[in-house]
């Protein structure tokens, strides 16, 4: 799925690296990531007992058996709590350090700057990631996302500001076949149809002129085979040239 991109390529600060160029200890916080995912999918989708969506459960139409879940729900937080704040004691990535150094720090720093560890949609050390995963197809940047249940807007739908972001995410990156960068100005979205839930979503995106300091970019999205948005992109480039993602343009 993945086509390797070389080492001068400015759009890497977005795709995914082989684990077997990262540490034990990155590898290790990448499936830590990936259970915080599934604690806030768990957390948000419990059943608190008191909508009557199981009628035929004693368990839900019981007030002393409420008692009981809601004591269950406490012992679980309870729990959750102390392994927050057993996280929170460990040592932390200092940020202001990581945006002033950008390019210039240390290979494993470096890491620490690019969007494909730290990005809130295809950050493998961000929970919050969805995530996105996101592959170079020559001068076209492709991706996928599965959305589950915390992303969902209209019922059994993707919010469509998760849709617009993973647009902002992937033509962001793929401007870089310009061969610099530049922050959004406009990003133009058209929700053609509805995007599912728990379904395969694939993206493309590409770049398509340059005028002066903006770069102009296209992007579709897909469920199913079938296109259920679009977006264009303008992204303008900073007067000194330089991003704060680990590369510059």
């Amino acid at each position: 799925m993945t086509e390797a991109v070389s080492k001068g390529d400015i759009r890497r600060a977005w795709l995914d690296e082989d684990e077997a160029d990262l540490s034990a200890a990155r590898v290790a916080k990448h499936r830590l990531v990936e259970q915080v995912r599934r604690l806030v999918d768990a957390a948000f989708q419990l059943d608190a007992g008191d909508a009557g969506y199981h009628p035929d459960d004693a368990d839900d139409v019981n007030d002393v058996n409420d008692t009981d879940r809601a004591a269950r729900f406490m012992a679980l937080a309870a729990e959750a709590e102390a392994l927050a704040d057993r996280i929170g004691a460990l040592p932390r990535i200092p940020r202001t350090d990581i945006a002033v150094e950008g390019v210039n720090a240390s290979q494993a720093r470096r890491h620490d700057a690019l969007l494909v560890e730290r990005s809130t949609i295809n950050g493998r050390g961000n929970p919050l990631a969805p995530p996105m995963r996101m592959w170079a197809d020559g001068e076209v940047i492709r991706g996928e996302a599965y959305f589950t249940a915390p992303y969902e807007g209209p019922a059994g739908r993707v919010h469509g500001a998760w849709v617009a972001a993973c647009f902002d995410e992937i033509l962001g990156c793929a401007q870089g076949a310009s061969g610099a960068f530049g922050y959004t100005g406009t990003l133009t979205i058209t929700l053609r149809r509805a995007t599912p839930l728990y379904t395969k979503i694939t993206y493309e995106a590409g770049f398509s002129h340059r005028e002066g300091r903006k770069i102009h970019g296209w992007g579709r999205c897909y469920a199913d085979g079938r296109l259920t948005a679009e977006a264009t992109g303008v992204f303008v480039i900073p007067a000194n040239g330089r991003m704060g993602h680990g590369a510059t343009g």
